[in-house]
């Protein structure tokens, strides 16, 4: 396609440039879904007000969300901010047991808000989204500034240290006092870019009064502190900036004009050396407008993100400052990746997607890279919530939905999709050994840890249960099912308590599947210690496969040997393809594309690990499935069945023939962060090494700041940082120095078993009279000795 065609197409949409991809994460209750709220009704998208306690909100539709008053799974809606922008919003839950709703909206935004409590200041899992979301430009708003104990410069301070970030302060808090009480009370912020004052009625969510700061106003000198702070971090990046304060602005901080700071703003945005701060109070519809403000000011259009990391490393790929990413220097080539999926009761499948080059089409025949299937979409439409609107294309940077039978059959999570972008059917057009082999790298399912048994009440019910557990697990693919052919017993695994809980819940209310719900549990895996002799079967038709299993070996997976691929299987197992003995590319003698073998293989070996060990027939962890290079099959077979049945048979025979003493048990093991004040610490730690068999890594004081990290040197220089940098006055920050030498509160890092930790919340209530608190995330699995696996034998 000519570029000047493809340019009228993209005219057709909204610029690029004013596109904003963006998520808010947080740790849970942080006031996520509050913030978004607000966002939708200053945009205009919404003329009501959403609140969490009373379930009304747009972006939490889920039963379970609305009654539990936390965010279940990431919600996207699309709004405009000042009649140019375009700001695609996904809302992310807090809850660490729905992980992968962040892992895999992170995969596809451009920019990231993280809220942050203004009293609980930067948590644990506020740790764990802002590692997540590495590489990914962010902005952060201290929101429960309203809240008593609320402290700005505190939580600036933690979140320097913790999250080795510079802050540049947009705007700092401006407290008022109460006619009434005579208290100082949360009302509006002082915008340090612009040199004004805002100031919001608490009686009408409309109303913000605007005043400019001279002289003689009670703000004027922490405006110029915060412009001195604000504009010293920048010129060190910021060469234009230096030039225009020392000629131009005479050395005068407040002289240089919001533009030129904007620029400097976003710049060091982008190339992630520092973190713009805002602050507000949502519940109470404050500082919420120049945080979007802030959207659109300082995070990246889909022109500006980081370009997604691709299958193959000789295909060219570049930004191009009109048409976004333009790959191959093929414009019409489009490509998108599906990120997510839900069934809707009238539109059945629908599949989330992320346009990143060219323009999708409804009606339009597309490639299916990651499964190598051709089909035709359906309509396409643009969520808002749960309401859908249809549309006819996609643009380069914008999210949209699939929908359509055609989709819900040939589309999962993590697969990249591929169509030409002005003809219908023109696949044909596309390089079939370049373009058409290209595909984003998938999405990483963090694996689960927890299993509840699921059975059909009667087993006419069992087609019914199989298909709602295929369903949401295709809804959500941290859900694993697995199933013990011996005994018939069906498990579902997730990623937590509450994330199971939630599952079941769903199976019995939304997917009406008659169940029964077992008791949740433990995923406990096994290994094998040996290799098994390399299997040789073959086929009357000319079907010859060479498989031998063996034990993962670390090394070999860093370092393969010449010749070999290795696709992961899902709990640490892989496929390893070594070169064929005769055949490649250029002399593929086959009707069967290569990709295709290795899609039917991949199922074949999946369904032989899950088939369990011979001490508990637990799924199959760490283990290497070999397919020799000496494999043979007919030359005009069209149909991959027959590789299907036959590695099948091939593995489970090899895992058969181990003896049960080559089998071991793993165990999923912790990792722990316990705070608890100095008095109960050593209560703490005697319950966590004897009961919970916790292997203690260290004890640090929780403000101590930046010492409990371990990040060296980095650590000291933000250190040093941090106590150069100006701060507006904050009581909770001297208060938190005060109450470190009164009473420290300590830091416990620990690693545990899984099966320990369960309901330990509790306990540790008990152990600290309620002011203890602990994150656990998964650290992988490990031998259990004989003495452990005699007590899970025992619980079983």
């Amino acid at each position: 396609m000519h570029f000047r065609l493809f340019r009228r197409l993209i005219s057709t949409s909204a610029d690029i440039s004013k596109v904003r991809n963006i998520g808010i994460i947080a740790h849970i209750d942080a006031g996520k879904t509050t913030t978004t709220e607000r966002m939708l009704y200053y945009s205009g998208k919404t003329n009501r007000i959403g609140n969490v306690d009373q379930g009304d909100t747009i972006t939490d539709f889920l039963p379970q969300e609305r009654t539990r008053g936390i965010t279940i799974q990431s919600a996207a809606i699309s709004f405009n901010w000042q009649k140019l922008y375009n700001i695609n919003l996904i809302d992310t839950p807090g809850h660490a047991d729905f992980t992968f709703e962040v892992i895999r909206s992170l995969k596809v935004l451009d920019g990231c808000v993280t809220i942050l409590d203004a009293v609980a200041g930067v948590e644990a899992q506020t740790e764990k989204v802002w590692k997540q979301s590495k590489g990914v430009p962010k902005l952060c708003f201290i929101n429960k500034m309203d809240r008593v104990g609320a402290g700005y410069s505190r939580t600036v301070k933690e979140l320097m240290i913790k999250m080795k970030t510079r802050p540049l302060l947009i705007n700092t808090p401006i407290f008022k006092t109460d006619t009434d009480t005579k208290q100082l009370v949360f009302a509006g912020v002082l915008d340090v870019v612009n040199a004004k004052q805002l100031t919001w009625d608490l009686n009408d969510p409309d109303k913000i009064e605007v005043s400019s700061i001279t002289e003689d106003h009670d703000c004027y000198e922490e405006l110029v502190k915060c412009r001195e702070s604000l504009v010293e971090t920048l010129s060190e990046v910021d060469e234009t900036l230096v030039e225009y304060f020392l000629e131009a602005a005479d050395g005068d901080y407040l002289k240089v004009p919001p533009d030129i700071l904007n620029k400097g703003i976003r710049d060091a945005t982008l190339a992630h050396y520092a973190t713009p701060i805002l602050c507000g109070a949502s519940f109470k519809n404050i500082g919420v407008q120049p945080l979007l403000d802030a959207i659109v000011n300082y995070l990246p259009s889909p022109l500006e993100a980081k370009v997604p990391e691709f299958n193959r490393k000789d295909v060219p790929i570049h930004s191009d400052p009109k048409m976004g990413i333009l790959i191959n220097n093929n414009s019409n080539l489009c490509i998108a990746m599906a990120f997510k999926v839900i069934t809707d009761a009238i539109r059945g499948t629908m599949i989330f997607i992320r346009v990143y080059s060219g323009v999708l089409n409804s009606g339009y025949t597309v490639y299916n890279s990651t499964t190598n299937v051709k089909f035709k979409l359906g309509k396409l439409v643009r969520m808002h919530a749960n309401v859908p609107e249809e549309i006819k294309s996609l643009y380069p940077g914008e999210l949209g939905v699939l929908v359509g039978s055609n989709v819900s059959e040939h589309v999962r999570t993590g697969d990249t999709i591929l169509a030409h972008t002005t003809k219908k059917d023109g696949l044909r057009s596309l390089n079939k050994n370049t373009e058409l082999t290209l595909r984003i790298h998938p999405i990483e399912i963090p694996p689960p840890v927890f299993s509840v048994a699921i059975e059909p009440k009667t087993l006419g019910n069992k087609a019914a249960m199989d298909e709602s557990l295929s369903q949401i697990c295709r809804e959500d693919p941290s859900l694993v099912v697995t199933r013990d052919e011996e005994t018939g017993q069906t498990l579902l695994n997730g990623m937590g308590e509450l994330h199971l809980e939630i599952a079941t819940d769903r199976l019995l209310k939304e997917f009406k599947a008659a169940i029964s719900v077992g008791k949740v549990v433990v995923s406990y895996k096994e290994t094998i210690s040996a290799k098994s002799e390399a299997k040789t079967v073959s086929t009357e038709d000319g079907y010859s496969l060479t498989i031998q299993v063996e034990p993962l070996d670390q090394i070999s997976k860093e370092r393969p040997q010449k010749g070999e691929s290795w696709y992961p299987l899902g709990d640490n197992n892989y496929l390893v393809m070594e070169k064929h003995h005769k055949y490649h590319k250029n002399n593929w003698p086959f009707q069967i594309p290569y990709e295709s073998i290795i899609n039917a293989l991949i199922p074949s070996c999946i369904v032989g690990l899950q088939k369990g060990g011979k001490i508990c027939n637990f799924p199959l962890h760490s283990c290497v499935v070999r397919i020799s290079g000496n494999w043979e099959i007919p030359t005009d077979s069209t149909s991959v069945s027959p590789i299907l049945h036959l590695s099948r048979s091939i593995i489970v025979s090899s895992f058969n023939n181990f003896p049960e003493n080559c089998y071991s048990i793993l165990e999923p093991i912790m990792d722990l962060e316990v705070i608890t004040q100095q008095q109960d610490l050593g209560n703490v730690v005697q319950d966590l090494s004897s009961a919970r068999n916790a292997n203690i890594l260290s004890i640090e004081d929780e403000h101590d700041w930046g010492s409990n990290l371990n990040l060296g040197n980095t650590s000291n220089s933000f250190n040093e940082i941090a106590k150069r940098q100006y701060l507006p006055s904050d009581p909770t920050l001297l208060l938190a120095k005060i109450n470190e030498e009164a009473q420290i509160n300590k830091v416990i890092r620990a690693r545990a078993p899984l099966r320990e930790m369960v309901s330990y919340m509790n306990k540790l209530r008990m152990l600290t009279k309620g002011r203890g608190s602990i994150h656990m995330d998964y650290w992988g699995m490990e031998l259990a000795s004989q003495d452990r696996i005699r007590d899970i034998l025992r619980d079983l």
